[in-house]
């Protein structure tokens, strides 16, 4: 008897399906994409009564995770920024980049320095050699997470919320890589629940080489981009009976007939990046929904051809457009390719 009101009990806790978003990352122009759509569909679901129960959120996305998470609606978000207000939840230059210029130009000086001194002591050497030489003397990054971990805990606190995942009534997830174990951390669950939310979006977006690694607790943490997209297997292995992955960066198709090569060594690097992440995410897709056939997995992104979206991904100046762009381009999606999503979501919302 006492096995069946344990059953019982396990199906009245289940009737509701659990629903998951899991963000991928994509610098300043894949974070505001990610906002708006997330306020298309925000606005198709506002008659019903559902939300996600998981979020789980890498890099920029981790930064729109944690606000969602903490019930910041993406529709304030996304009217902060579409329309530059002077509020605390607005990403704007400073959030990421360092106000002081003296202070990149010092890492530019300590690069340059560097490779000169060992490019002299190594007469000869190749280039590769002279940066193996002096990669003691080269600096770990150009900028700091100190103003975004700064940016996300006072952005907390102006709405009234904690920076603590213990504090949340849903399940946030935030992924980071240990540069020293190559393993890939979670923080919000496990030894690492009592990591601070902002110290856990600054650890997950330290794009290496970029930023300086993270740390917390003597330990150092990049990216959690590095070696993966999406990280919708968190969101399953959580429990999740939905998962809605946006995944905000594709690789490019010749834009007007120009050759992507033609463009220079930041582009060609942006595009090769985008390529990997883009593989990393559709491998990944595949093979959960073998591990995990009872999870519905649904993605969300950009045609390979918008304009928009193909800025320098930590640039601000598309950033704008890529925020309306998301918006408008996932209200056409939710009646086409994402109307299962919303039938799954919300059936009332699907039938608008």
């Amino acid at each position: 008897m006492q096995i069946v009101h344990r059953a019982m009990g396990l199906w009245k806790k289940r009737s509701r399906p659990r629903y998951a978003l899991a963000l991928a990352g994509g610098g300043v122009i894949g974070g505001m994409y990610e906002v708006g759509a997330l306020s298309a569909l925000e606005e198709r679901l506002a008659s019903s009564q559902a939300a996600f129960d998981i979020y789980v959120g890498c890099s920029a996305g981790s930064v729109v995770a944690a606000l969602l998470a903490s019930g910041i609606r993406a529709s304030e978000i996304y009217q902060i920024h579409d329309e530059d207000l002077d509020d605390p939840l607005n990403m704007r230059r400073g959030v990421l980049f360092n106000a002081n210029p003296l202070r990149v130009a010092s890492r530019f000086g300590r690069l340059m320095w560097a490779l000169g001194k060992h490019a002299i002591k190594g007469r000869g050497a190749s280039l590769p050699d002279v940066l193996a030489r002096a990669e003691r003397d080269l600096p770990s990054g150009f900028f700091t997470l100190a103003s975004l971990e700064r940016f996300i805990r006072l952005g907390l606190a102006s709405r009234g919320r904690g920076n603590a995942f213990g504090e949340l009534g849903r399940t946030l997830l935030i992924p980071a890589v240990d540069i020293n174990t190559a393993e890939r951390v979670v923080f919000g669950a496990g030894d690492l629940a009592a990591v601070p939310i902002s110290d856990a979006v600054a650890a997950s977006s330290a794009i290496p080489g970029f930023f300086d690694p993270y740390g917390i607790g003597g330990r150092d943490y990049v990216d959690g981009g590095v070696g993966f997209c999406g990280h919708a297997d968190l969101a399953a292995a959580a429990g999740a009976d939905v998962v809605f992955v946006v995944n905000p960066l594709v690789p490019n198709r010749q834009n007007k007939g120009h050759s992507i090569g033609a463009r220079g060594m930041y582009t060609i690097m942006e595009q090769a990046g985008r390529i990997y992440s883009e593989n990393l995410l559709q491998l990944g897709l595949a093979s959960l929904a073998v591990k995990f056939p009872r999870t519905a997995f649904y993605l969300l992104q950009p045609p390979r051809d918008t304009a928009h979206l193909f800025g320098p991904s930590m640039g601000f100046e598309e950033s704008r457009a890529a925020l309306r762009y998301g918006y408008s381009s996932t209200k056409a999606w939710l009646n086409e390719q994402g109307a299962p999503l919303l039938r799954r979501l919300a059936p009332e919302a699907a039938a608008i």
